[in-house]
């Protein structure tokens, strides 16, 4: 399965019908693989190959992608490969898939948590939605990828939310905000009738999840109007330096 959307953050596996995927550390003037810059390949469902990068560049129109990678290629003494282009066609997004005899229910501990598509805070592009303290995040099977969980979205009766392909929807949360015990719900003070902490009950709510109209655009804002503060407040410092050199260096 070819990758068919280029996203920072993504995380890759190798998925190519030769069985192998080459890795490039340039590209040619006409943005081609510059197939004299090989350094290596990474294999269909072996260890280098699974989630053997994250995504960090592209080219859309030569369906080529740039990764760094997880376990850096040596090259002599000296040099070390951290990033490398391949073909996007032959990589697609890792997904594990669910150990379902241990998979628990998670909940969301904090208020206004973003739930993203990559385990990555490099950026808002990655967020599909957010949750509430009390609300059911899902199903995991306690899978951590750079202190997120990967999460099975999940109504209140446990069954799966699927997407319009019929796929299960899922997401990553970073660890500090879940939780597998139900706020909604009391432990049992009596020994002998126990309490499913876990299980949901009707006092939990379900978090708002926008695949398909992701809203980072709403949030990157913020980001922008942080960034022109920025600016204008050291445009004022300069003037302000400016000023109170010109006065020590006037003449008397």
């Amino acid at each position: 399965m070819a990758l068919s959307q280029f996203q920072l953050g993504i995380y890759l596996s190798a998925d190519s019908p030769k069985g192998f995927v080459n890795l490039y550390t340039k590209l040619t003037a006409s943005d081609n693989l510059d197939t004299t810059s090989y350094v290596g390949s990474v294999y269909n469902n072996k260890a280098n190959g699974i989630n053997f990068g994250q995504v960090i560049g592209w080219r859309t129109a030569k369906k080529l992608v740039k990764v760094k990678l997880r376990v850096p290629i040596e090259q002599g003494i000296f040099t070390t490969v951290t990033e490398v282009w391949c073909d996007a066609t032959q990589v697609s997004v890792y997904a594990p898939a669910l150990d379902e005899k241990v998979a628990k229910f998670y909940y969301c501990t904090g208020n206004g948590v973003r739930l993203r598509n990559s385990p990555s805070l490099a950026n808002l592009l990655n967020v599909v939605g957010a949750a509430n303290k009390g609300d059911l995040l899902g199903k995991s099977d306690g899978f951590i990828d750079n202190d997120f969980y990967l999460i099975y979205a999940t109504t209140l009766t446990g069954a799966y939310k699927l997407d319009s392909a019929g796929k299960k929807i899922s997401y990553y949360v970073h660890r500090d905000y879940v939780s597998t015990v139900n706020p909604t719900v009391k432990p049992s003070s009596d020994p002998s009738s126990p309490v499913d902490t876990n299980k949901p009950a009707e006092g939990n709510t379900s978090p708002t999840i926008d695949l398909e109209n992701p809203t980072p655009a709403a949030n990157s804002v913020g980001v922008w109007a942080a960034l022109g503060l920025s600016s204008l407040a050291f445009g004022v410092a300069v003037v302000s330096y400016v000023r109170k050199k010109t006065k020590r260096t006037k003449k008397p």
